[in-house]
């Protein structure tokens, strides 16, 4: 009897702690509904990749710039070109249906995009009238981020919004997703979660215009899934490494598919090297044999959203949290990569809404979302300086600076567009023209 008696403060503090545990469960969460749109394989294979005069751009989710020409994509929706050789006018030349299309590499006049799960190619002789040359078949996978794809071998196209909406608390299978299905119906926390990863692919080549012994390749932001560097080009899905041969330019030819683990979100070359961002760390592969890169190592840090871009021995990554990338504050870390097996962090700064970035002349441009894009001076060794300017006109997400022409690029959330500046040598911005987008 005494021994039950000594049991009963126990149970009853184990009341009182279950108790304040079910008191703390009283968030709600809105969902608002969206109906799929579907297209079969069968269907889009046989569309016809429709090329004509150019068309508002409503919501641009990746931006490439090869030679004078500057595209960007709106996902799952098609192309967009335009003839950026005057930065202060850019003039648009032609849009291209492309349904699926999301990531994009330029090399030589042929350009790569996909096309849900296919790696299509296009002759750019003439940029107003893209020609089809070439299309390699089921390379991505059905269910990343290059193809949403539901039973039945259905492709989601788009999505619609409807009236219904749901409230979920938190005892809720549901209550910590962004996105669900229920009778058919998507609901999702916010529109931007339907196609989250779409707006977080761009084509990207940040080595510069020269890939590899008679390249000509284009550049890209810093949020990039698709590569090219040694005549070979590599994307990256959700959680895989893919390398396709294009040594013949028309036909690339799938030759690697290397399982990296979940959350991968960037690709960036160098000569010899690909890095890849994580929400969890940076990878870095060896080209030696370039269709089997081989893993060097993993630099790991804390769960962040990780763009990453590469200048000499340095890595500079940016890590941001929120709601889909973890739970860390924002920071700049540079990385010493002189030894890829065995990279080491040097310097980590206190940073503010910092996302996309690039290096170029000794200058760090910094992505900061509504505070815009920053400008920092780098010092002799590449570590952080002071900071040389921003330009708050813009909601910055990405960025591709020009060296040769010192001009800098910004690619806007959702529909901020695109604004360009030209910079001076001591990093002072001047605007020098925006592509605004409409209005849905």
């Amino acid at each position: 009897m005494q021994r039950i008696y000594s049991l009963l403060p126990l149970l009853a503090l184990m009341l009182v702690f279950t108790g304040c545990i079910e008191e703390k469960c009283e968030e709600l969460r809105e969902f608002t509904g969206f109906e799929p749109v579907f297209v079969t394989a069968d269907d889009w294979r046989a569309s016809s990749f429709i090329c004509g005069i150019p068309e508002p751009i409503c919501e641009a989710t990746s931006f490439y710039v090869y030679q004078d020409y500057l595209f960007m994509v709106e996902a799952n929706r098609g192309l967009h070109i335009l003839d950026n050789s005057d930065a202060s006018n850019p003039t648009p030349i032609t849009f291209m249906q492309v349904p699926g299309g999301q990531g994009l590499a330029v090399r030589n006049d042929i350009l790569y995009i996909n096309q849900y799960t296919d790696l299509v190619a296009f002759d750019l002789s003439n940029p107003e009238l893209p020609e089809l040359v070439g299309r390699t078949e089921d390379v991505f996978e059905p269910y990343s981020v290059f193809a949403q794809v539901l039973p039945g071998d259905q492709f989601v196209s788009d999505w619609l919004p409807t009236n219904e909406s749901r409230v979920v608390d938190c005892q809720s299978a549901n209550f910590g997703l962004d996105f669900f299905f229920e009778g058919g119906i998507g609901f999702a926390r916010d529109e931007s979660v339907l196609f989250a990863n779409a707006n977080s692919v761009a084509g990207a080549d940040f080595a510069g215009q020269n890939g590899g012994s008679g390249e000509t390749v284009g550049q890209g932001g810093s949020l990039a899934r698709f590569t090219i560097t040694q005549g070979n080009l590599y994307a990256v899905d959700d959680s895989r490494l893919k390398a396709f041969s294009l040594a013949d330019p028309t036909a690339p030819v799938f030759t690697a598919n290397i399982e990296l683990g979940w959350g991968v979100e960037t690709i960036f070359p160098t000569a010899d090297k690909l890095f890849i961002g994580t929400t969890t760390g940076m990878h870095i592969y060896g080209l030696d044999d370039p269709l089997n890169p081989e893993h060097l190592s993993t630099f790991e840090h804390v769960l962040a959203c990780d763009p990453v871009v590469v200048s000499g021995d340095l890595a500079y990554v940016t890590l941001w949290g929120g709601r889909d990338c973890g739970s860390v504050g924002d920071q700049l870390e540079i990385i010493d990569v002189s030894d890829p097996r065995n990279p080491e962090s040097v310097q980590i700064t206190p940073m503010s809404n910092s996302h996309g970035l690039s290096v170029a002349e000794g200058k760090l441009f910094l992505c900061s979302t509504w505070e815009g894009l920053k400008v920092f001076d780098l010092d002799d060794e590449g570590l952080l300086g002071e900071e040389l300017s921003v330009a708050t006109d813009i909601n910055a997400r990405d960025v591709i600076v020009l060296p040769h022409k010192n001009e800098a690029i910004v690619l806007g959330y959702f529909q901020e567009g695109i604004q360009q500046y030209q910079y001076t040598d001591d990093g002072q911005l001047t605007p020098t023209s925006r592509i605004s987008v409409c209005q849905e």
